[in-house]
């Protein structure tokens, strides 16, 4: 076997290994409530992340024969079996079912992108971060996208929508993240982008704040926001790191926002009726106890796109969801990677079928390392639309 081809099978290895870290990471992520628990099991992938790159070395080393390292994982893909076999059939598995994931996910009668505007806030809001002394590497480091904001305008079509709540119009936004690293300049154009879309109904869904001390830049943001039928907000997983969950839903309350988490509310628009629920599981308190099948429409507000399956079974004609910022880092032709949910990357970003349920999934805001490559911050305005197929019949 030549050294070239030695190489290459010890590179082919060692992606196996590193997807099968990266898979242990994204469902620790997206099945454990408890953060300390969490943490925990990070802490034990983290390590053999460490371990799995230095085994074929400590081979090396304790081997009678001599042999380097990519000649061990090379062995074990030709020759022998052995870890980096199974890795490496793991990462074979992991691109099948990727692109599978990708074909079948495709639903481009239930929705299409009506506008995108894409706004460099920095120049925007004339603020220069380097003006902030607390400037982080971040904001320098080339490539990061944390310092612009993508406006899109999407249609979501439904042929159940009731004419009366036809181009009926939705902001949504999630995971604001606060942590003082983004100027609080940023959040307050945020609030005025929000604004100019002049939605009929805002939705907030998680991961708020993630410093206590700035606690009064959400407050300020929130304050400003009015739409005709309401604010609603849903608390992440985030949001109950520091025991701030009471905190968080009193000033949100207090700003004139409607607690979802766990709840339901029943609106009255036209003749139809709408029903708005939330959903905080598997962080906090329970599911709503209602009936989505027997509203004209329904609309569920949760933090974690897995809780799409539920949505399906509860009937929700449409669901909102953040928590997986589209991976943050999406590498060309491969797209994200890391994404804290139990299906991984399927759900990072964007709009997703099950039955009748649509979920809509945010990129977000920020988040807790401030760090966007090839994946812009997210602001969302959804139109609901009635299907052709439903006009021509009422026609």
């Amino acid at each position: 076997m030549s050294v070239w081809l030695e190489l290459c099978l010890y590179a082919l290895g060692t992606l196996g290994h590193v997807a099968v870290c990266v898979t242990a990471l994204n469902r620790v992520q997206g099945t454990i409530a408890e953060h300390a628990v969490e943490r925990l099991f990070k802490k034990a992938v983290t390590l053999w992340a460490i371990v799995g790159l230095c085994l074929p070395f400590l081979e090396m080393w304790q081997s009678s024969k001599a042999r380097t390292p990519w000649q061990i994982v090379a062995g074990q893909l030709v020759d022998v079996w052995g870890y980096y076999t199974l890795a490496t059939a793991w990462l074979v598995m992991t691109a099948v079912r990727r692109l599978a994931q990708v074909w079948i996910d495709r639903c481009p009668n239930v929705w299409q992108m009506l506008e995108s505007r894409l706004v460099c806030v920095e120049s925007e809001v004339g603020v220069a971060f380097e003006d902030y002394s607390t400037r982080p590497f971040w904001f320098s480091l080339a490539g990061n996208q944390i310092g612009e904001l993508e406006v899109n305008k999407k249609e979501i079509v439904n042929s159940a929508l009731p004419v009366g709540l036809d181009g009926l119009k939705i902001t949504h936004f999630s995971d604001l993240h606060i942590t003082g690293t983004v100027p609080k300049a940023y959040f307050e154009w945020l609030c005025q982008e929000i604004q100019q879309l002049n939605s009929d109904i805002i939705f907030l869904t998680g991961d708020f704040v993630d410093n206590p001390e700035k606690l009064a830049w959400l407050v300020d943001l929130v304050s400003d926001l009015q739409a005709e039928h309401g604010n609603y907000f849903v608390l992440g997983n985030h949001d109950v790191r520091f025991g701030q969950e009471r905190r968080l839903r009193e000033c949100l309350t207090d700003a004139g926002w409607i607690d979802l988490g766990g709840k339901f509310v029943q609106l009255q628009i036209g003749e139809h009726e709408l029903l708005l629920a939330g959903n905080e599981l598997p962080w906090i308190g329970q599911a709503p106890d209602c009936h989505p099948g027997e509203h004209a429409y329904s609309i569920c507000a949760v933090h974690t796109p897995d809780l799409l399956r539920w949505g399906k079974s509860q009937q929700y004609d449409l669901m909102l969801a953040g928590h997986a910022h589209g991976g943050q880092i999406r590498i060309p032709w491969i797209g994200p990677v890391v994404c804290p949910s139990v299906h991984g990357v399927r759900y990072a970003s964007g709009v997703f079928q099950a039955g009748k349920t649509v979920m809509h999934v945010s990129r977000g805001i920020s988040g807790l390392q401030p760090i966007r490559l090839r994946c812009r911050p997210e602001l969302t305005q959804l139109i609901l639309r009635r299907s052709a197929e439903n006009e021509a019949t009422a026609n």
